[in-house]
């Protein structure tokens, strides 16, 4: 299984074994205010309160919000986003006071169209949330309203940037949250950070967050939470902190490989980045363009194929205990069935996101054809059997004297099987031809049931294996085609193949891959 993230805490443990070491295993302790200062140095922000974990910061937000601006008539929210942001709200608030802000389609975020965020009521409060790492360009909506009070939930955009500025830490915010739970770019398992430029909200929430006490030990004058993060958590998020543009680099080789990666399949979307905004490349995801499946189809799609994948947010309706928001947007449905979390670890291999890839490519090839791709090996090689004994040999000469076992001399062998009935209906293959000299020389083949010839099938099918991760570091790949098959050949020209020579049979053909 290639897991959604792998947090690398190995590398980070130095600081955490002194910090056992030295017995301050509690709130107490170097460490958290080694990590405080680096972090505010990082993001050059005035004031941090390391916590416990994200969702107690972003608690923390509607506290800050409801002690600054008691009179506050109206919080807008975002609807796709982490539950968290919502049972933080209504920790302070209740529903009467919350309106669903609607999303956009093209970003998976809130809609910040001029003319909409011009027509939201006065007296007014915004949570920003950064969906996926896309960031959102706060300062940009603080110019053009400049009386909401807008605080961040920054837990999924940290490292991101608006305007040139770090997310979170802009004076066009009152305050933000951060999370450094096990899935995050830097991780301390749980833990997460208060961020504010304000004085008077930081003492406040200094005291909040840590029991209220008065200035009389065990007296306590404020209605108070334990929201402290460890010295051994702290301890951790320093030295990642140390470490800060490897990690960051290594996401961003993961996000560009996969755009690279992605980038010709014409059913996958990535999001769309506001402009003077830069992503936090937290979590790579893809939008399959309507997906047709359900939610947990796709999820047992991609998990029966060892790929371990999430599910965009839902609606917020879809929660049990708030079934009773009401909103009028179609977009949250649609975000959420068709956009799907992919691995994402700074670690993962090139080769990792390669097969990830291709069984994205498998689910769209599905999801435009009706019909699955199967991947022959030793383990399925009966299926192949099955074809072969069905197969006409004028039809497709290839197997009038092999058998199955031929895939150990083949590079990549595959099976087309319609999902109406499932029965196996088409074929292809890269054979290697080992050459005198020693060099291989690499065949493609390909055959269809007649009865699905015409359907564009064989242009699809042939589009998957050149596209291949096991093919495309190919330097040249032949073919040969009867010089009476006159619709294959224009397939194969479609495809980049050019004829090198010929007989009275066939014709030879050969395309050159171009790194």
């Amino acid at each position: 299984m290639i897991s959604i993230y792998n947090p690398n805490i190995k590398d980070y443990i130095k600081s955490a074994i002194d910090a056992i070491e030295s017995g301050w295993i509690s709130n107490h302790g170097i460490y958290i205010k080694k990590a405080t200062d680096k972090l505010k140095e990082i993001l050059k922000v005035k004031n941090i309160i390391l916590m416990a974990n994200g969702t107690c910061a972003t608690h923390c937000l509607f506290i800050s919000l409801k002690y600054k601006y008691p009179n506050i008539s109206k919080i807008y929210i975002p609807n796709n986003c982490y539950i968290a942001a919502w049972n933080s709200l209504f920790n302070e608030y209740s529903k009467n006071i919350v309106e669903v802000i609607k999303m956009d389609i093209d970003t998976w975020n809130i809609n910040t169209n001029e003319d909409y965020i011009k027509s939201l009521e006065e007296n007014s409060a915004m949570l920003i949330v950064h969906n996926l790492g896309n960031i959102i360009n706060v300062p940009r909506l603080k110019k053009i309203r400049p009386d909401i009070i807008f605080i961040e939930d920054n837990c999924e955009g940290l490292f991101g940037s608006y305007e040139n500025i770090k997310t979170g830490s802009s004076d066009s915010v009152l305050c933000s949250s951060v999370s450094f739970y096990g899935n995050k770019i830097i991780t301390t398992g749980e833990g997460g950070a208060f961020l504010t430029n304000d004085d008077d909200l930081y003492n406040y929430i200094n005291k909040v967050y840590s029991q209220g006490m008065s200035n009389i030990r065990y007296l306590h004058d404020t209605h108070a939470y334990n929201y402290r993060m460890t010295n051994i958590q702290a301890a951790f998020l320093f030295d990642q902190l140390n470490d800060l543009d490897n990690i960051l680099l290594k996401k961003k080789i993961v996000f560009d490989n996969y755009k690279r990666l992605l980038s010709k399949n014409s059913k996958i979307k990535l999001f769309k980045e506001e402009d003077g905004t830069n992503s936090s490349c937290w979590i790579f995801s893809i939008r399959i363009i309507d997906n047709k499946f359900l939610i947990d189809e796709t999820f047992n799609f991609f998990k029966e194929r060892n790929i371990d994948t999430r599910p965009f947010f839902y609606p917020i309706n879809k929660h049990d205990h708030l079934n009773d928001i009401n909103f009028d947007d179609e977009i949250p449905y649609i975000l959420n069935k068709e956009i799907l979390m992919i691995p994402s670890s700074p670690d993962i291999t090139n080769e990792e996101q390669e097969i990830v890839v291709n069984i994205i490519n498998q689910f769209t090839f599905l999801l435009e054809t009706n019909y699955k791709i199967i991947e022959v090996n030793e383990d399925n090689k009966n299926l192949l059997a099955e074809f072969i004994k069905d197969i006409k040999s004028d039809t497709f000469r290839y197997f009038s004297k092999r058998d199955e076992n031929i895939i150990k001399n083949h590079l990549l062998t595959i099976l087309l099987i319609d999902n109406v009935n499932n029965k196996i209906f088409g074929y292809a293959h890269i054979d290697q031809e080992i050459l005198e000299n020693g060099e291989i020389k690499y065949w493609f083949g390909i055959c269809l049931y007649n009865q699905y010839h015409n359907k564009g099938i064989g242009n699809k099918l042939m589009n998957y294996v050149l596209n291949h991760y096991k093919v495309k570091y190919l330097n040249e790949i032949y073919l040969t085609v009867d010089n009476i098959n006159i619709a294959g050949e224009k397939i194969y020209l479609r495809n980049g193949f050019i004829e090198i020579n010929s007989n009275e049979s066939y014709k030879t053909m050969k395309r050159v891959f171009i790194s």
